[in-house]
């Protein structure tokens, strides 16, 4: 009869002790902290926030924040520049604000080619200011697409398609100089690997699932007369989706129906979803 009491005193403990325990685990269930720094590109349909819902719908909290004033360089992201009529703070007082578990960079459309100088050294003073906040942050250099044809992936050593790529960019800007035909022969993914390589940092291939969509299906966001670059709804879609499989390994296939139970909608439907998600897949190795 002891030994009876005993037992049930000891499986008395343990049943109060239950909640705790599950109250503790759930209070120890880490948050992944995201800062997204960018401009335009990043800002367009809230890609910081499509982000984090997907990890989220995952079983992977996330707050997805962001600093992304409109055509924000890396030079002017690092120094601290601020527009008038912004409501965030400068982008060196937003990386101290925590300790990142992800930092994400991305330049200003064309800045990797024409002042690759510059984007090579502000990138990496970017990546130096978030590792001197926190030496365990993981940085991801977002690769954006090119605004106009070849400018992504460049023209290597291809003569009459080195002629192709010049007429592109001379259309969009201007005859290009020596230093910026000499970065177009890699191109924008080149210039992005360049600074991988000398940050050890990640690489979100966007520009290459862009790629990969081609004329496909519509990307882009409608500008009028401007030759479009801004990604609607979709193009942002598909760049989240790359995120996702970056940050965690996993496949982003799925993600549009886990968005929907949960009540999320960024705006794309299913069957292109679906699509998108594949692409994202294939791309990100």
């Amino acid at each position: 009869m002891k030994y009876a009491l005993r037992a049930l005193a000891v499986l008395s403990a343990l049943f109060l002790m239950v909640p705790t325990l599950v109250s503790a685990q759930e209070n120890t269930e880490k948050t992944l902290n995201i800062l997204f720094i960018g401009n335009s590109y990043t800002f367009y349909n809230s890609l910081n926030k499509t982000v984090g819902d997907m990890l989220t719908v995952s079983g992977i909290p996330a707050n997805a924040e962001r600093s992304t004033p409109g055509g924000w360089s890396f030079k002017r992201h690092f120094n601290g520049e601020t527009p008038e009529k912004y409501n965030g703070v400068p982008t060196p007082e937003k990386i101290k604000e925590k300790k990142w578990d992800y930092v994400v960079l991305q330049e200003q459309s064309s800045g990797a080619i024409d002042h690759h100088d510059e984007f090579m050294e502000y990138g990496q003073k970017l990546v130096g200011l978030v590792r001197e906040n926190n030496p365990e942050t993981k940085v991801i250099l977002y690769t954006t697409w090119g605004r106009c044809d070849g400018m992504f992936e460049g023209y290597g050593d291809d003569e009459a398609r080195k002629e192709e790529v010049v007429a592109a960019w001379t259309k969009r800007y201007s005859a290009p100089d020596e230093k910026t035909l000499a970065q177009l022969k890699t191109g924008m993914y080149g210039a992005y690997r360049e600074l991988q390589e000398a940050t050890g940092s990640l690489l979100a291939p966007v520009g290459k699932a862009f790629l990969a969509v081609g004329d496909k299906m519509d990307l882009y966001s409608d500008e009028g007369a401007q030759k479009p670059h801004h990604p609607n709804p979709r193009g942002s879609y598909l760049a989240a989706c790359v995120f996702f499989k970056t940050i965690t390994g996993k496949s982003p296939v799925g993600l549009w129906g886990k968005l929907n139970a949960a009540g999320k909608d960024h705006k794309v439907n299913e069957e292109d979803a679906a699509y998108l998600e594949k692409v994202a897949d294939e791309v990100v190795k």
